[in-house]
């Protein structure tokens, strides 16, 4: 019975945390109407489980959570130092918090302490490094410049060149100048928000450094010195990238700085748990030093226990994956001294409430979600799976088992937040889990000697190669097997909410024990998760136009049919792109258009043809064209994707919905359909181009859309009065103010990517942006 009632309580705590992101009172009356609703409800139902009163206390305590969550969501103090952004030039003083690691630019970047700030930013950095290059322990300003310093407080993301941050620790003094800024919110649909990831942990402004100087003495020890020796003696003994995976399987990636592309790799090959260190890693720890004390006494396992948890936990950083295996692990040693049996559900989500008192939100974190989950899902389900593959070889079912139940439980989340699935994710971990294993065990051999001595480490570590080698070559086998993602749509909360519900219900009712019952739940669970979307694709039509600096895109999605108008540059794509079209569902593009075969317009193909098929493809090229435009026409060619150029007058018919159909040629004038609304896209087209235009008598009755669509520059009151638009979007950071006076004037509702972030359409809710929808968010 007191199990019940913790884990009632548990499950209440975590609901009323995740209440506190709806507005106002909102998350109250939600969780105090649901958690009576409940007690009412569930001992008429359930009449051997807890009595009404655990429900309403259970209700109490969801309140508090949602209330604890709502006060401990950090908000920037008075002195924060992001009351100074943005300002281009700035001097901070702070210490360093958190160890440097590499963005994917090649920049490092970590968390400072700011204590204080110039704001004129006119201290000489050369000077400052002359004179703590004489004197270390200077540090190196005279009192007019420290006059110039102000007291602020707050914590600062910093960006330097890679070369500024040689020899840099957490705890170090340091003084940098550069760029202060505020993180912006996303500003496209489905896109990494920048702005709330910092503001989660505190952080309100950035500084993109460009020169950084050392005060004081450099600190001469701590966990770094640890992680430094193990990493060398990985490195050296199994070389680049072997050396870096083992060091990551047994530090974490956080604490190691893995290459892009390996890291890559072994995400869409669905092996990303393999680089976090988390249970996995915890359970070898935890098993290894009970194993060294399997003759000694209790008080000595416990003992060794505690310390092998502690030190790794130390090394491996207070991630929240790290700290819930670690926690776990702790109840398991106490299980083993008071001769208890355990509950291991029980005690995780007691821990889930332990790290969410001492870190709120960490509620919101991808890793804590999925952790969570994955270890829910071996508790409460891989004995089941296991029993249910008893026609395979005891040890097999018990290797299968293991990610099968993880998968399940991830799966909703995941559908939720990416919108896609990786069909050979547990081929990739069944084969791989062996090799892991060893390499673990080994790895972790291998960094305590190198504590002792790095050749000797190296010496294990070389032993591993091959393993690590394998693995790795599995990961990239996997990759490029066919359909190795694929992208199924982003689910709404309900159908994540109803699908664990059914879950929940196989794991605890005794009437789904059975295999047919169980087999129907879990098939109801899958057709909550994927027919809604499956049938919603069939009928939908939306047009999207993504903010990217002053570059005209347009995704057309309607019904089986997709349409792309440029795609950015690479990164864009890589980052804003592909994983808006596996959120949309979209595996691939029926055509693909090309207005410019500039980088910043057209690169962006290059990383699209190795993620989604493209079926047709059209540009408006003239002259010659640049190396990546030719690598593309070369992919396109290797792909056997149809290649032409679009012709004066010609159209493009998707369907009886959508069209595209060229007016002119430099200056390129695209008029587009969509269903009942036309649009018409005048691109970076110069008073000089404007004016053959408006010299073209024939042309101007062509020119009339419902949407003018253009990237922010001035447009000739010819061409305008021509358009005779109702809506005017531009593709622009930003828009001449005499264009926005003039259309205000005409009565053109206006909207522009800049400030409104990405824009929609749809017959059903007309135009909406991005920042509408944040608006009505809350901040985090």
């Amino acid at each position: 019975m007191k199990s019940q009632v913790a884990l009632v309580l548990s499950l209440f705590f975590i609901a009323g945390a995740y209440a506190s992101f709806l507005p106002d009172w909102t998350g109250f009356y939600v969780v105090f109407g649901i958690g009576f609703g409940l007690s009412m409800l569930v001992p008429a139902i359930w009449r051997l489980g807890p009595k009404r009163w655990v429900y309403l206390l259970a209700t109490i305590v969801a309140i508090f959570a949602c209330f604890y969550l709502k006060i401990r969501t950090p908000q920037p103090s008075a002195d924060d130092i992001s009351k100074y952004a943005p300002l281009s030039n700035a001097i901070v003083r702070g210490r360093v918090i958190e160890s440097p690691s590499l963005t994917r630019s090649e920049r490092a970047k970590f968390l400072l302490a700011v204590q204080e700030v110039n704001l004129s930013g006119k201290v000489n950095i050369k000077d400052l490094k002359d004179r703590t290059s004489s004197d270390p322990s200077s540090n190196a300003t005279n009192g007019d410049n420290d006059k110039k310093f102000i007291a602020t407080s707050g914590k600062l993301y910093v960006t330097v060149p890679l070369i500024e941050v040689t020899g840099l620790r957490v705890g170090q003094e340091i003084e940098l100048s550069g760029r202060l800024y505020l993180p912006s919110r996303a500003d496209n649909f489905g896109a990494f928000d920048f702005k709330s990831y910092l503001a989660r942990q505190g952080v309100f402004a950035g500084l993109s450094g460009r020169s950084l100087v050392m005060q004081g003495n450099p600190v001469s020890f701590g966990e770094w010195w640890f992680i430094s020796r193990i990493v060398r003696a990985h490195v050296m003994g199994a070389g680049v990238p072997e050396g870096s995976l083992l060091s990551s399987l047994v530090l974490g990636s956080r604490a190691v700085d893995l290459p892009s592309d390996l890291k890559d790799a072994f995400i869409q090959a669905g092996l990303a748990a393999v680089l976090a260190a988390s249970g996995f890693q915890v359970t070898l720890v935890l098993g290894a030093a009970i194993a060294l004390t399997n003759n000694s006494s209790l008080k000595i396992k416990f003992t060794v226990g505690c310390c092998c948890l502690g030190g790794y936990l130390l090394l491996t950083g207070a991630s929240p994956s790290i700290l819930r295996a670690v926690l776990m692990g702790f109840g398991s040693l106490i299980g083993l001294v008071v001769q208890r049996r355990s509950r291991p559900v029980i005690g995780l989500l007691i821990t889930a409430v332990l790290l969410l008192i001492y870190q709120p939100q960490w509620i919101w974190d991808l890793g804590f979600q999925f952790s969570f989950l994955a270890t829910f899902g071996l508790l409460t389900t891989s004995r089941s799976i296991s029993e249910r593959l008893e026609w395979l070889p005891p040890a097999i079912a018990e290797l299968l088992s293991v990610p099968i139940a993880a998968y399940i439980w991830t799966l909703p989340l995941q559908l939720l937040v990416f919108g896609k699935l990786s069909p050979y994710s547990l081929i990739a971990n069944v084969l791989t889990t062996p090799l892991v294993s060893i390499a673990t065990y080994g790895g972790i051999i291998s960094g305590l000697l190198a504590i002792i001595f790095v050749p000797l480490g190296a010496a294990i570590a070389w032993l591993l190669y091959p393993l690590l080698h394998w693995t790795i070559d599995i990961a990239q086998w996997i990759n490029n097997l066919p359909n190795t993602s694929i992208s199924v749509g982003a689910i709404s909360i309900w159908q994540m909410l109803i699908a664990y519900m059914l879950f929940v219900a196989i794991w605890l009712l005794p009437w789904f024990a059975k295999m047919q019952r169980w087999t129907i739940a879990f098939v109801l669970a899958c057709v909550v998760l994927f027919v809604p979307n499956t049938l919603a694709q069939q009928s939908s039509f939306q047009v999207t136009i993504p903010a990217f600096n002053d570059v005209p895109i347009m995704l057309i999605k309607n019904q089986n049919q997709t349409v792309l108008i440029n795609s950015g540059d690479r990164q864009f794509a890589n980052f804003t792109l592909i994983p808006f079209l596996q959120k949309l569902g979209i595996n691939r593009l029926d055509w693909g258009v090309s207005t410019d075969t500039q980088p910043d317009v057209s690169d962006g193909w290059n990383a699209l043809t190795s993620s989604v098929a493209i079926s047709q493809f059209r540009d408006i090229s003239l002259g010659v064209t640049p190396k990546p435009y030719q690598d593309l026409q070369q992919a396109l060619a290797n792909a056997k994707t149809p290649l032409a150029s679009l012709k004066v007058g010609e159209t493009l018919t998707v369907n009886n919905q959508v069209q595209i159909q060229l007016l002119n040629q430099s200056p390129d004038i695209l008029k587009l359909k969509t269903g009942d609304l036309s649009w018409l896209l005048l691109a970076n087209a110069d008073p000089k181009s404007q004016q053959a235009i408006a010299s073209k008598k024939e042309l101007l009755p062509q020119l009339a859309a419902n949407v003018l669509w253009w990237t922010g520059g001035q447009i000739d009151p010819a061409i305008l009065q021509a358009i005779k638009p109702t809506m005017a979007i531009a593709s622009a950071t930003s828009v001449v103010e005499e264009m926005v006076n003039q259309l205000y004037e005409a009565k053109v509702r206006t909207f522009w990517t800049g400030r409104d972030g990405s824009i929609q359409w749809n017959p059903e809710k007309d135009f909406s942006t991005l920042r509408d929808q944040q608006d009505s968010q809350s901040p985090i």
